[in-house]
C-alpha cells in the first residue's frame, strides 16, 4: 500500500533532520581538528582593527617580530607607527 501524504512529508524531515545532523557534526570535526584554522604559518597576522569612522580604520598588524600600527582610509594606507616585540610589550604593560 503507497504512504499517505503525511507519511511521506513525515519521512522526508526525517532524511532531511538526518542530513542537517550529520553536517553539523562534520563541521564540528572539522574545526576540533583545525582544518578551517587560519593565521597558521602566516607571516602578517592582524592582531587588532578599530572603525574610526565609516571610510577611516586603525590596524595593528604583527609580522615577525615587529608590530605596525597602520592608518587606512578613502586616501589610501599610511604607517603611524612601528614596535620590535619588546617595545611594544612594555607600552602595552603600561597602559
Amino acid at each position: 500500500m503507497p504512504w499517505s501524504f503525511w507519511e511521506a512529508y513525515a519521512v522526508k524531515l526525517l532524511v532531511l533532520g538526518l542530513t542537517l545532523a550529520a553536517l553539523y557534526a562534520l563541521a564540528l570535526r572539522l574545526k576540533r581538528v583545525r582544518f578551517f584554522a587560519r593565521g597558521v604559518d602566516r607571516y602578517v597576522t592582524v592582531i587588532e582593527s578599530t572603525m574610526l569612522s565609516q571610510h577611516a580604520a586603525v590596524h595593528l598588524l604583527r609580522i615577525g617580530t615587529r608590530y605596525l600600527l597602520i592608518g587606512g582610509g578613502s586616501a589610501g594606507l599610511f604607517k603611524l607607527a612601528e614596535f620590535n616585540a619588546g617595545e611594544f610589550e612594555a607600552t602595552r604593560q603600561n597602559i
